[in-house]
């Protein structure tokens, strides 16, 4: 679901400062009472009714130890991701899951696939 618009917003904010109820904006406006007191507290706060960014903002608590999960691969490179996990929190204190740490690796381009190919049955 999208954020409302910062024009509504602004709208929403504009019938609040003109002396309208939080329930005859969210009529006029059709929106929650709940988002109007929302953008009401929001903008008393800090001045400003923008929305908040959707995604994209959280951080691998890997990211800085980029250069020791590289040195692990080049020293053992079947190494398995619960192999890894484990070493992650005895070596470096860091407790991830599975999914956090395989995406890691394979945003620095150092997942392992097995090739299909050489697991064919040969011709008959």
């Amino acid at each position: 679901m999208r954020p409302l618009s910062e024009d509504l917003r602004r709208r929403i904010i504009k019938a609040r400062e003109a002396g309208e109820g939080t329930g005859e904006v969210s009529e006029r406006f059709r929106v929650s009472r709940k988002s109007v007191a929302r953008f009401w507290k929001l903008y008393s706060l800090s001045g400003h009714v923008k929305p908040k960014q959707i995604g994209g903002y959280r951080r691998s608590r890997l990211e800085k130890h980029e250069g020791q999960l590289k040195r692990w691969i080049t020293q053992k490179a079947d190494m398995t991701l619960v192999e890894m996990k484990e070493r992650c929190l005895e070596e470096l204190g860091v407790r991830i899951g599975i999914n956090a740490l395989w995406h890691r690796l394979d945003r620095l381009g150092l997942s392992y696939k097995k090739n299909d190919a050489r697991r064919r049955a040969g011709p008959a």
